[in-house]
């Protein structure tokens, strides 16, 4: 998420590191955190996927089942601060056209109000991803999406502490996302389960904006596939809102009563609204992720995951 910024003194981020991880595993030095770090960026092993998931939201098919489980989503600071309230956890495949995310996301109360495409999306609840190919720090991708699956998608040339712009005009061409809500979508009158998102990202959407800009790597590295070994830098966050039912249901509104016709047949009588979820003034959002950033910026690519694409 792009919408706070932290500036700091420019420090070692390994001064924390334990004895027993090499310094390799940690990302170059850059400006301090926050909190300091306790361990190394977390890692995966996105499989090659014989067959392609079947994009439904649901995550019951054969394909995600022999993917693994991300561990449970962390605050964006790290393990010292109060854990999710909601748990949160990611899953990765790939193929030679499409880089698979599956999301399961915990949510008694499942809402989203934001429709349009680029909208600011995280002004809702929802789940972003964060991809950098080459691991520069430089030249990355952020996609958001909502309940209701609208998308905000664009490109950063740069780190914002590097005064990077955000490009809002890029879009993931191709991208094909599926949602699957486990309760009923803005109803505070009773309690979700939750929601499960799809995404398949093809390769060829992962290229800059303009191509005729001097770049860093990304345009040399021409939208390719990874080849299998390759490992890229990837993070996960989870945005959540407290909001007015936090922790509880609204009542149901009274029903009107039906009148019989002579006819014996019930008059059309207009269902009374539903009560609407509402942010609590003044109170930040949560943000959850896959590895920690160990501060609250996103845009900060030395502690994104890193995720090796594999093949039998």
């Amino acid at each position: 998420m792009h919408h706070v910024y932290l500036v700091a003194a420019v420090l070692a981020a390994q001064a924390a590191k334990p004895a027993s991880v090499p310094a390799s595993a940690f990302p170059p030095p850059g400006p301090e955190t926050t909190q300091k770090p306790e361990y190394p960026q977390k890692s995966y092993e996105a499989k090659f996927a014989a067959n392609a998931p079947v994009l439904d939201g649901k995550l019951d098919d054969a394909a995600w089942a022999a993917a693994p489980w991300t561990d449970d989503f962390v605050d964006i600071q790290g393990p010292k601060l109060p854990g999710p309230r909601y748990r949160t956890r990611a899953k990765m495949l790939w193929d030679a056209e499409y880089f698979y995310i599956a999301a399961e996301m915990q949510e008694p109360h499942v809402w989203a109000t934001l429709r349009k495409h680029d909208e600011i999306v995280f002004h809702d609840n929802d789940f972003e991803v964060f991809i950098d190919p080459d691991g520069d720090t430089r030249e990355y991708y952020e996609l958001e999406v909502n309940a209701f699956g609208t998308i905000f998608d664009l490109f950063l040339h740069r780190r914002y502490k590097e005064e990077g712009p955000a490009e809002h005009g890029w879009n993931a061409q191709g991208l094909r996302t599926a949602i699957h809500v486990n309760g009923t979508l803005n109803d505070p009158t009773d309690t979700d389960k939750g929601w499960t998102l799809e995404w398949a990202i093809p390769w060829s959407a992962f290229k800059p904006p303009a191509w005729d800009r001097p770049g860093f790597g990304e345009k040399e590295r021409a939208a390719a596939a990874p080849k299998p070994g390759e490992e890229w830098r990837v993070n996960f966050s989870r945005v959540q809102w407290t909001h007015n039912f936090e922790g509880k249901t609204a009542p149901k509104p009274p029903a009107k009563p039906i009148n019989d016709s002579y006819r014996q047949t019930p008059e059309q009588v207009a269902q009374p609204a539903l009560p609407a979820y509402e942010k609590i003034k003044g109170k930040p959002e949560d943000n959850w992720v896959w590895t920690p950033q160990w501060q609250i910026d996103m845009h900060d690519p030395r502690w994104w995951g890193r995720v090796r694409f594999v093949k039998p």
